[in-house]
């Protein structure tokens, strides 16, 4: 069962999230939160395999979101949902530690979709990356890459 605690500053978002995901057998919702502060005790407490989140909050703005949460819980995996579809903030939320990306206009089969991918451990940029793969390579090995010559310096 993989537990989901959902992230958005948006309660009507949240529930509707809420209601379509707790449809799916192998989902289980764990939470809600409406800020990161409040997202940090929920993971602590509630101990979510993935945390399902905004890209932009109330108390943590942009990248911000995935860095606190990284920093808080290392090995927690997270999903940011988005208005915004271009690479620039795929690429800055990946090297921020998130494990996929999926903006908000997604049907409900490529949220799932998300979802599951990063449960395996694998990386999810949406269903427009899986028609280019060699970008979605590209971008993941650029995060990656330049967040080991980061911690080499």
């Amino acid at each position: 069962m993989n537990r989901i605690l959902i992230v958005d500053d948006h309660a009507l978002f949240r529930g509707t999230l809420r209601q379509f995901l707790s449809q799916e057998p192998d989902f289980e919702i764990v939470g809600e939160a409406s800020s990161m502060r409040e997202a940090i005790r929920c993971v602590r407490s509630l101990g979510p395999h993935l945390v399902l989140t905004d890209l932009t909050m109330p108390d943590a703005h942009g990248v911000e979101a995935v860095t606190e949460l990284k920093r808080h819980y290392p090995d927690i995996k997270i999903l940011v949902m988005s208005l915004h579809c271009e690479y620039e903030y795929k690429y800055r939320c990946c090297k921020a530690g998130a494990a996929g990306y999926i903006v908000k206009d997604a049907v409900h089969e490529e949220l799932c979709d998300g979802i599951r991918t990063v449960m395996l451990g694998r990386n999810y940029l949406g269903a427009d990356a899986h028609y280019d793969t060699l970008a979605t390579h590209a971008l993941m090995s650029a995060a990656n890459n330049e967040d080991r010559s980061l911690r080499l310096h």
